[in-house]
């Protein structure tokens, strides 16, 4: 009967040791912070004894005091060195995961909503339960922000469609009756009777200022020229519009590179442009306007100043008395579906300073969510 020989190079006594040494040592591992301080000082008051004792056997006699005193001093120097040490190394492993919590909580406080923790070996197990407890949340936190922005994105696309159609409606209907019946009023001017042509004078006058409304009202719902000429021409009939309509001077700033943007961006500028101008000349009771719209390769930034009243950003809410509140929500809203970010500052001695800025993205792949949403939308 042949006997089976274990290989010497690789004797399963020493994996077995081996194994459970590397067991021994994750369980310590995991131990909670409290027990692992325990510990370690309980090793270093062990191994001060047997090293004290060892020694003071070893080498001092009753006859030489100095020395014995001396010793003293070293093994309590020695024991507070490596008590220190030991302690520190300890404390500062555990404690890790407490500033990555840190890193990652300054990072979600600057906006940086992908932040997350990462898993620690050595650290304690009730602060790595804590971290994943964060990260958790974070998701959570994440996803509701995405279904919100999802949410408005869907809203803001609805509300433009409404009013594609309101103008499309107030354009092709409202403007062309009024148009017909201002022909038959302007007939009736030939009269033989006097009081029939004054009434018809009257009522061509209210006709041509109803179509007038009419038309004014379907460019601020939906302005051909956005759509036709690009961001540049209709911000200069907006400018324009505004200056007849509130009998303010308004100086529109363009520079940077030419060229058309795209539609969403163009859209975007455009309605905070509009709601800003709204706010300087009905609220801010503003009389000088500025309007600029830098161009880059990176981005595009646009700013409206006016020397207004103006009014504190923080203090203002959807309630508010002035109709402020949700225009500001609307413009920041609708600045972030396209990952720009919007700004209000107060102007000394008085104004306001509306800063809109938004990144130009290439088209490639590895984009944001909002680029993607974008995108989608335009396909829709």
């Amino acid at each position: 009967m042949e006997s089976v020989q274990s290989d010497p190079a690789h004797p399963e006594g020493e994996e077995s040791a081996s194994g459970k040494s590397a067991a021994l040592q994750e369980q310590l591992l995991s131990l909670p912070i409290l027990y692992k301080v325990l510990i370690a000082n309980a090793l270093i008051v062990l191994a001060g004894a047997v090293f004290g004792t060892y020694v003071t056997a070893r080498f001092v006699h009753e006859d030489i005091v100095p020395r014995r005193e001396g010793l003293m001093l070293l093994f309590g120097g020695l024991g507070v060195v490596l008590s220190l040490a030991v302690n520190y190394w300890v404390l500062r492993v555990a404690f890790e995961p407490l500033d990555s919590l840190e890193r990652v909580a300054s990072a979600v406080r600057h906006g940086d909503f992908s932040a997350r923790t990462e898993p620690w070996r050595f650290g304690d197990p009730q602060l790595s339960r804590f971290a994943d407890t964060f990260n958790e949340t974070l998701d959570e936190l994440q996803q509701d922000r995405e279904q919100i922005q999802s949410l408005a994105d869907q809203v803001i696309q609805a509300q433009e469609e409404e009013r594609r159609r309101i103008s499309r409606e107030l354009h092709d209907d409202t403007a062309q009756v009024l148009f017909a019946q201002l022909l038959r009023v302007t007939a009736l001017k030939h009269s033989s009777d006097p009081e029939l042509r004054s009434t018809a004078e009257e009522l061509e006058d209210l006709t041509v200022e109803a179509i007038e409304s009419v038309r004014r009202l379907a460019l601020e719902l939906r302005p051909p020229a956005l759509d036709d000429l690009g961001l540049h021409d209709a911000l200069a009939d907006l400018a324009q519009r505004f200056e007849a309509q509130l009998g303010i001077p308004i100086s529109l700033k363009m520079s940077g590179t030419r060229g058309r943007l795209a539609s969403e961006v163009e859209l975007v500028l455009y309605r905070v442009a509009q709601e800003a101008l709204t706010n300087a000349g009905k609220h801010a009771r503003a009389t000088r306007i500025v309007l600029e719209l830098v161009r880059s390769d990176t981005g595009v930034t646009m700013r409206i100043e006016d020397d207004g009243r103006g009014f504190d950003p923080a203090l203002t809410s959807a309630r508010d008395g002035r109709g402020i509140g949700l225009g500001l929500f609307g413009m920041e809203e609708r600045v972030g579906l396209v990952d720009g970010t919007l700004s209000i500052d107060r102007i000394d001695p008085h104004g306001t300073r509306i800063t809109a800025r938004i990144p130009l993205i290439e088209d490639t792949p590895a984009v944001s969510g909002a680029s993607r949403r974008r995108r989608a939308l335009d396909v829709s």
